[in-house]
């Protein structure tokens, strides 16, 4: 898990304390947030809100797990009964 760069964002328990302003901060803290994401197992729902929510601060896990499907971070059946990381190329 890489922190590096990212310890405006992070507290000393490697929680996410804020949003980034810039499109580079939210690109740290997306692949930051995949990384606790184990390539090819698949997730519920309710567990990818589960990590999200044990790392980050201001109450918004359902934002972030947004910003890992849109940024491709993670996958996702369109019913959303399915998430999963697949291997980066």
């Amino acid at each position: 898990m890489q922190k590096e760069g990212l310890e405006k964002y992070l507290d000393a328990e490697g929680r996410i304390i804020s949003w980034p302003n810039t499109n580079e901060g939210k690109d740290a803290v997306c692949t930051y947030l995949a990384s606790l994401f184990e390539t090819g197992k698949n997730y519920k729902e309710i567990e990818v809100t589960r990590i999200i929510s044990e790392h980050h601060c201001f109450m918004n896990p359902t934002m972030l797990r947004r910003e890992l499907i849109s940024r491709k971070l993670l996958c996702r059946k369109p019913d959303c009964t399915a998430y999963w990381k697949e291997e980066l190329e």
